[in-house]
Parts: C-alpha cells; sequence; structure tokens
C-alpha cells in the first residue's frame, strides 16, 4: 500500500495511489481476461439511488453523469466508498484515460491523484503505466461505474476535499464544454466531500484609529489602589480588547492581551488596565527614576500629545511596569530628540527630566494569571500648546494610545494599531480620546464619532482570554441617552 501526501488509498483488490500528480502513460488494448474482470463495473444504465446527478461534457465524446459518496463525508481518520458514474457517447481514439486530483478547498493545495486507483483504473503493469479499462476501450451508450475507497489522514485540517476529474491522453485533456464544471483547466470541479473540521475563523482586524469617550468624575471618585473597585470605573471610557501593532487583528491567545479604561476629573487623567500575563516579571523597584522598562519589564505603556493634531509635536511617553517602576518622557518631534553616544545605558531618550508625577498602584493575581494596573497623571504636568487647553475641556479630544508589553516588547498589543506607518510613537495613529462631562455626556458642538467601547464588528468587547480579577468587569459602559 502506497502513500500520497497522508492519503492512503484502498481500491478493491488493487491497494494503489500514484506518487506524482502526473498520468499514466498511454497502454494497449484490453484482453477477454480484463474485461471479465471489469464486467460488474459495466452497466446498462446508472442506478437510481445515485444522489449526485450531474452532466459534464468533454467534447461531446463522454459525460459524467452522477457520482456518490459512502458516507458524504470525509472524516479525519475515516474511510470512504467513493464512485464516479461515466457514459461514453462519441467516437475516442485510443490512449485516453481517467485522472482525478485530490484538492483541499483550495484547488491549487495538491493532496495526491487517482489515476490508476480502483477497478477499472487500477495498473496493468509496473509503475502504473497502464489503466486497467481507460475510456478509449468504453462501448458507447453503457454506463461505468468507477468505485474506489480512501481513507482520510487523521490530522485534516481543511473544510472539504475536491475530487478534480477528467480525461487525458499524453498532453492533452479533453476539453469541458461546461463553463460552471470548469476549473479552468478541464478538471471538472463538481465533486466535493466535506470533512467536518470546524475552520478556525481569521482574528478580526481594527484598521481604523479608534475612538472612546472618557466621563468626568468628582476627584475623590477613584482611589489609586490597583483594584479598579470604585463604580466611577463601570461607565469609564472602555478600550476594546488591545490588538497587534502592526496588523491591527485581535489574538485570541497572547502572551499579553490586554483591555484599558479611562476616566478625568480636573486634576488628573486615569487609565486603568487588565492585562493578561502568565508570568509578569520585573527587575526594577517602584522608585528606579527612568530604568529601561521595554527592555526587560512586563508593563504598560501610554503615549499622550494634548490636543488632536496628530503631528507628533509636543507628545509624552509614560511606561509603567508590573512592580511599579516608571519611565517617563517628553519629545518634541517624532522619536526627537535621542542624544549621547552608542552606549544605550547612557542615552537619553528625549526630554528624560521631565516627570509625569503620577501615582501608580498594581495588583497582580497569580490565580487568574493577570494583573491591574491604575494610573492618575496630573494634568498640571502637561504643557499647553496654542489652541490646546490643559487640562482639556468637555468635548476636547486627545490623541493617545496605550500599549501592553513583555520580553523586550517581542510580545507587544496596542489600542490602535500603527499599521507599519511607524513605531509605537507615531501620533498619527494614535487613539482619540473625547473628554465627555459628567454623566459621560459629550457637548454637541464637539461630539465624538464613536461610542466609547467600540470594537470588531462581531467581536466582544472583552477578550474572553482575560480573566478579570473579581470583582473587577471590564465591560462597555453604559451610555447616557
Amino acid at each position: 500500500m502506497r502513500t500520497f501526501l497522508g492519503i492512503v488509498v484502498v481500491a478493491g483488490s488493487a491497494l494503489l495511489l500514484t506518487t506524482q500528480v502526473g498520468c499514466a502513460k498511454r497502454g494497449k488494448g484490453m484482453t477477454k481476461a480484463d474485461k471479465e474482470l471489469v464486467k460488474d463495473h459495466i452497466l446498462d444504465d446508472m442506478p437510481a439511488d445515485v444522489t449526485h446527478k450531474v452532466d459534464v461534457n468533454y467534447e461531446d465524446k463522454i459525460h459524467l453523469i452522477g457520482w456518490k459518496a459512502e458516507p458524504e463525508i470525509a472524516a479525519p481518520g475515516s474511510t470512504v466508498r467513493f464512485t464516479l458514474y461515466w457514459r461514453k457517447t462519441g467516437d475516442l481514439d485510443p490512449g485516453w484515460k481517467l485522472f482525478t486530483h485530490v484538492t483541499t478547498d483550495d484547488p491549487k493545495q495538491a493532496k495526491g491523484n487517482l489515476d490508476c486507483v480502483g477497478a477499472i483504473r487500477q495498473e496493468k503493469s509496473a509503475n502504473c503505466q497502464t489503466q486497467m479499462y481507460p475510456p478509449s476501450e468504453w462501448e458507447k451508450n453503457k454506463v461505468i461505474k468507477d468505485t474506489f475507497e480512501f481513507s482520510v489522514p487523521a490530522d485534516v485540517t481543511w473544510s472539504q476535499y475536491r475530487f478534480l476529474v477528467g480525461i487525458w491522453k499524453d498532453d492533452a485533456r479533453l476539453k469541458i464544454k461546461n463553463a460552471d464544471a470548469n476549473d479552468g483547466d478541464n478538471r471538472a470541479n463538481v465533486v466535493t466531500l466535506p470533512t467536518g473540521v470546524k475552520q478556525v475563523e481569521p482574528p478580526p482586524q481594527k484598521t481604523e484609529v479608534p475612538k472612546l469617550n472618557a466621563p468626568k468624575f468628582g476627584k475623590a471618585d477613584v482611589k489609586i489602589d490597583g483594584k479598579m473597585d470604585e463604580k466611577a470605573w463601570e461607565s469609564a471610557g472602555f478600550s476594546g480588547p488591545f490588538v497587534g501593532p502592526g496588523d491591527g487583528k485581535t489574538p485570541p491567545d497572547h502572551p499579553v492581551n490586554a483591555a484599558a479604561k479611562v476616566v478625568w476629573d480636573d486634576a488628573n487623567l486615569y487609565v486603568g488596565f487588565v492585562v493578561e500575563d502568565k508570568e509578569p516579571t520585573s527587575p526594577f523597584k517602584g522608585g528606579d527614576k527612568d530604568p529601561h522598562i521595554w527592555e526587560k519589564s512586563s508593563a504598560v505603556e501610554l503615549m499622550i500629545q494634548p490636543g488632536d493634531p496628530g503631528d507628533n509635536k509636543g507628545y509624552y511617553e509614560i511606561q509603567v511596569d508590573v512592580n511599579g517602576a516608571v519611565f517617563d518622557t517628553g519629545w518634541d518631534d517624532y522619536n526627537q530628540p535621542i542624544t549621547g553616544g552608542p552606549d544605550e545605558a547612557t542615552k537619553q531618550f528625549g526630554h528624560m527630566d521631565w516627570t509625569s508625577g503620577l501615582k501608580q498602584a498594581v495588583v497582580v493575581d497569580k490565580e487568574k494569571k493577570n494583573y491591574t494596573l491604575e494610573v492618575a497623571i496630573p494634568w498640571a504636568a502637561f504643557k499647553a500648546r496654542e489652541g490646546i487647553s490643559v487640562p482639556p475641556k468637555p468635548g476636547d479630544t486627545w490623541r493617545v494610545n496605550l500599549y501592553s508589553f513583555k520580553d523586550g516588547q517581542r510580545a507587544a498589543l496596542a489600542w490602535s494599531p500603527i499599521l507599519g506607518e511607524g513605531n509605537f510613537h507615531k501620533s498619527a495613529r494614535f487613539g482619540k480620546i473625547t473628554f465627555a462631562g459628567p454623566g459621560g455626556v459629550v457637548p454637541a458642538a464637539s461630539a465624538s464619532g464613536s461610542a466609547s467601547g467600540s470594537a470588531a464588528p462581531g467581536h466582544s468587547l472583552v477578550p474572553s482570554a482575560i480573566p478579570m480579577p473579581h470583582p473587577v468587569k471590564l465591560v462597555p459602559p453604559v451610555q447616557p441617552k
């Protein structure tokens, strides 16, 4: 028994599957003994129980008129008995033979062929050089039953098999006259069997710059303790699941799946993160001064540009790791300035003398394998620009991006994907936070075009893979009417 690309074929008394997608060479006529062997495959008419009746016309000389499979599913690890029914209607010179190419749901993904498999196709000489009963030998108007069995590999991952069937001789194929049945290469594409294997849907993709509305609360409504259990967080602006920075896809299982919520008051911007991280690590301490968190820690990052210019002028970077260590700096322009020599340890990234003055708290839940991180960033840390209020007024919009990462940022996700337009600093790709008034109401003249909590169509706003720490649940906020 031979195999091809994992398919094992058993065909009556012949156990054979060719080892190349090409077809057998021209053979000789049939003997009486040959005809005796195939007589049960020569019928006066097609049986009434044939489940799939078709009419594929090969140059008005041969017709494929039906097929059936028992069972009608090619489940992984199963064996299927498979039959094609043919009828010869015209003259055909010697040398023409049958072929069947096995593919997946993608016709270009070859999985073998069945050229010399079955009672009427089995080889008459070594290396499958001839078929037992080729169409050149068929009697006109008789129905030819072409039966074989095949075993489906246990590791099938595609949703269906296609059996592309045709008639060939040397370098030629009989042309299929039915355009709808022709795969474009004179192979009939009417024969398929589902495998029953459920296909994994590709993760949804976010390409737009996301928006959220952050409601305003009183100063005492949020306590920075890493728990996110105050009532203010229940109706906070919600990011939805973070996505891949490069492609905008929402991964179902990622080392740093995350989501965030945002609120504000007259004194601070508040951001709460929940990050799924099975083994969060950091070599730093909370009091360390501007450590290189991005190189070694499990952490979150905020990029903040006051106002909505998206021009990379005057933006700020803040990283907070799982131990509460903070790196914060200000930038004049895109990745500028960076000063110092070649030694990374002594380089200055932006204006590292700037400090956000934030308050932070982290709670690690080892049982649920995640951590919750809260920050309160004083508005006083940000420099006002012409036409931009600091702190913002209800209805103002700022550019902000949020990230989760670990392992030197080899594993990283973002609220707003960068999509290859630069690195994490590209403010034109930052999300937009509109600062709502009390109760989450945005002034009509400057209302944002997107409610908080927006996510990819048909996708849960809360990543199912993130086990939220009790009693915190990052669910979409209730929107004001």
